[in-house]
């Protein structure tokens, strides 16, 4: 929950606005209160929607029949104005966590909680198909856990947000990949049967901590969905044939939703439905709202626009539960603990056989994530590391004592990708909630958003020289953005699958794109991942497809002088000579699978990271491994980055850490 802007709306139609509750990819949720004192849900649209043809009749026709939406499992829709300047709707406010935050902060649901959602989540289902809806976006932020059972939200929205006829945006998936179903992967077609697959999805979530076809980026887990069979070792065996059942690739072999209550059997009554820790959660809620048991549960936020003494000391109940000391207590509470490991005393040697026998360098490790952490960027002036997580946080970590330099930078959902402004002021993030926002990394000021098509973006480059940022989403072109005046230009239409990396030449004039490509490898059965390299300005392609990876390529970047380009995909790094768009040398083999790769400053080095948790340094001129393997992240590195000066290397893993080590010289 967020203070209001100063450029907030105080009233949206006959409701009170209080805070902030998130964003999303359709638009921004407001927490506000109705003319009796109860707490709602506001959703405003986005601009770039309600401008958009036939948008307004589409949501009002939805609203209408999620209107008729009733039942013990979903967030009941009180109002909405399709006409008002931003359109808008208000629902039930529900004072629990979702099922992702509540998982990311107490664990796994134990098997009683789980069979309780998997019968709420079913009986919700049943109430919006009856109402004619699909959900379409069924995932564990949608879900919120009451008191009294789960909570359905954001049905029906999706669907307004479509083109006409109910026809998705041309290459743009609607949903989440990993929870949305194989059909409405591949066709984008989404049906009742779609949420289906999508319920067994977050059951599996719930169980696990993980979706059943989570990967290492978003094209992973589309591929995933459409060929991988989940693992549901740990889906309670009472509860395994349903869920088994609910992730058939084929939609006929789906049960409805009135056939899973009673596949999963009977749930005992029970005066808490979640464990204490989840409980613990809804209570802070209440608390927050200042919410009593009882038919008249009552807001007595305080006006945000007014912060005192610098603090957000907007959540104060009736009786000063959260009084100025409970309110620092809870930031001290939730302050994340940084463990530290002790800096390599010494630097291994450009040795070709140094790696045989060397110690291995140890590294710093900064805790805090919840969750993978996809990318990292340093500042200008080397100080701070910025890491993007998939717990939908940014942090800036201080390079010199490891400690957080600010409270985290929130997103609606997880962060893919970062890109920092020429002089340091300007934080970049893209994420999985089709946000690309702005953070000053001072502090001071407000975030800011450019508008974004819908769907997850995948990746993000900004220019050396500031002007273009580069995005991509699930389809297969990249949009690059004036930011003199934040407009976006024509499409690079690559044609060669899903846009999986971005990187910009040193003299901003020239754009490597790497894809999941289209042709599929008869060996690994993964697609055979492309680069593809584009001139910036005239939006033209420079060469063809520059390709030899046995999969999908996961990072493109340009050694410092721009002659050479490296990609990263299956278990090789390959060097390119960009004038001739020809491969160089013997490709760079990692441990298990290529995710991320990085020239050194200076262009001596390249450090590629690799699935298995190692990252190896390579004499690019020399074709030869620098020191032994840099080992410590439990579970595949997803990105590494030089500091500027090259003294420092900083890896992200899947563990959740950021690493910091001292570089060999």
């Amino acid at each position: 929950m967020r203070p209001l802007a100063a450029s907030d709306p105080e009233r949206v139609g006959h409701y009170r606005m209080l805070a902030e509750l998130g964003r999303g990819g359709m638009g921004r949720v407001l927490l506000g209160s109705a003319p009796d004192g109860r707490p709602v849900a506001v959703k405003l649209m986005h601009a770039r929607l309600t401008g958009a043809s036939g948008f307004r009749e589409r949501f009002r026709a939805e609203v209408a029949a999620t209107r008729r939406v009733s039942g013990a499992y979903t967030a009941a829709v009180l109002d909405a104005d399709a006409d008002a300047p931003t359109p808008w709707l208000a629902s039930v406010y529900v004072p629990g966590p979702s099922l992702r935050d509540a998982v990311r902060a107490a664990g796994p649901l134990p098997e009683p909680a789980v069979l309780r959602l998997a019968a709420g989540l079913a009986a919700a289902l049943v109430e919006i198909h009856r109402a004619g809806l699909v959900h379409r976006d069924l995932k564990p932020s949608n879900v919120l856990l009451a008191a009294d059972g789960p909570k359905v939200i954001d049905f029906g929205v999706a669907r307004a947000a479509e083109g006409d006829g109910g026809e998705g945006q041309t290459g743009v998936l609607a949903g989440t990949p990993g929870y949305m179903s194989p059909e409405q992967a591949e066709e984008g077609s989404a049906t009742a049967a779609g949420d289906v697959f999508s319920l067994g999805s977050v059951l599996v979530y719930a169980c696990t901590g993980r979706g059943p076809f989570d990967g290492p980026g978003p094209a992973q887990a589309l591929y995933n969905v459409v060929h991988a069979e989940p693992d549901l070792s740990a889906v309670p065996d009472r509860l395994r044939p349903a869920v088994a059942a609910c992730l058939a690739k084929d939609p006929a072999g789906r049960p409805a939703p009135t056939r899973l209550a009673t596949m999963a059997g009977a749930v005992a009554p029970a005066a808490q439905p979640w464990p204490p820790a989840v409980q613990r959660m809804i209570d802070e809620r209440r608390a927050w709202i200042g919410w009593a048991p009882g038919p008249e549960p009552v807001a007595t936020l305080v006006d945000t626009r007014r912060p005192r003494s610098g603090l957000f000391t907007a959540l104060v109940s009736p009786r000063g539960a959260l009084a100025a000391g409970g309110v620092l207590a809870a930031c001290a509470a939730v302050a994340t603990a940084l463990v530290v490991a002790p800096w390599s005393g010494s630097a291994a040697r450009s040795d070709p056989g140094a790696h045989r026998s060397a110690a291995p360098p140890q590294s710093r490790s900064l805790r805090g994530h919840t969750a993978s952490v996809r990318d990292l960027v340093f500042t200008p002036d080397g100080r701070t590391v910025a890491s993007a997580s998939d717990d939908a946080t940014v942090r800036l970590w201080n390079v010199a004592d490891g400690k957080q330099r600010r409270a985290p930078l929130d997103h609606p959902d997880g962060v893919n990708a970062l890109a920092i402004s020429h002089g340091g002021s300007v934080l970049y993030t893209a994420g999985d909630d089709g946000y690309l926002r702005l953070f000053p990394v001072s502090g001071k000021g407000e975030p800011g958003d450019l508008d974004i098509d819908l769907g997850p973006l995948t990746s993000l480059a900004l220019s050396p020289d500031g002007r273009v940022l580069a995005t991509s989403n699930t389809d297969q072109s990249v949009r690059l953005w004036d930011l003199d005046d934040r407009k976006v230009g024509p499409l690079l239409e690559t044609g060669a699958g899903t846009v999986q990396a971005l990187a910009f030449a040193p003299d901003s004039r020239m754009l490597a794109i790497g894809t999941t490509g289209t042709e599929e490898d008869p060996d690994t059965g993964n697609t055979r991942g492309v680069a593809q390299l584009w001139e910036v300005y005239d939006r033209k392609r420079l060469s063809g497809n520059l390709s030899g990876h046995d999969s999908w390529m996961e990072d493109v970047v340009f050694s410092p002088d721009g002659q050479t380009l490296a990609t990263a995909g299956g278990e090789t790094t390959r060097l390119w000579n960009v004038a001739r768009s020809q491969q160089t040398g013997t490709p760079f083999r990692c441990d298990g699978r290529c995710h991320t790769a990085v020239f050194s400053p200076d262009g001596r080095i390249l450090a590629a990271g690799g699935s298995e948790g190692t990252v190896r340094l390579w004499d690019v001129t020399r074709h030869r491994q620098v020191g032994p393997a840099l080992t410590g992240h439990d579970g595949a590195v997803l990105s590494v980055r030089f500091s500027p000066n090259g003294r420092t290397l900083a890896t992200g893993g899947q563990d959740g850490t950021v690493r910091l080590w001292e570089v060999p010289t």
